[in-house]
């Protein structure tokens, strides 16, 4: 028995992590892909007439799946242990551009940090269940 699950455990391909799935208010896919390529983020797969989407950042091969759900957003103080994080040299540029982003769109924009290297955002009326956080490059190495 134990012979034969050693011959089985060489054919078993490691597995490998393939994508993470986040919800979005209705009517709000594009939104959040322009959110996103100013992120450095393209869109991976869209079908025609989908309400959901992958979103990639190359060279990592991990992709974001942006689904229109219509989930109330939860309040964000209980969403932002839930994150996409993207890591810069330059965290406040990002927050500030995204901040003029969204007055631009007429979108709330709430911003929090847990420290002055960690960073968060929540665009409510887009995220339903996370909120985007932006880390200087420092708290990784």
């Amino acid at each position: 028995m134990i012979q034969r699950l050693k011959m089985n455990k060489k054919k078993i391909q490691k597995i490998k992590l393939h994508h993470f799935a986040y919800n979005i208010t209705p009517n709000t896919l594009e939104l959040v892909i322009e959110l996103l390529e100013q992120l450095n983020c393209t869109v991976s797969y869209k079908e025609k007439n989908a309400r959901w989407c992958m979103i990639e950042q190359q060279p990592i091969p991990i992709d974001i799946q942006l689904i229109e759900t219509q989930h109330k957003p939860i309040p964000t103080k209980d969403k932002i242990n839930t994150h996409i994080a993207f890591l810069t040299n330059s965290p406040q540029k990002y927050l500030k551009q995204i901040e003029k982003w969204a007055e631009n769109k007429d979108l709330r924009f709430i911003q929090g940090e847990w420290s002055n290297k960690e960073l968060w955002l929540d665009l409510p009326d887009l995220f339903v269940n996370f909120v985007i956080e932006i880390m200087h490059t420092s708290v990784v190495k």
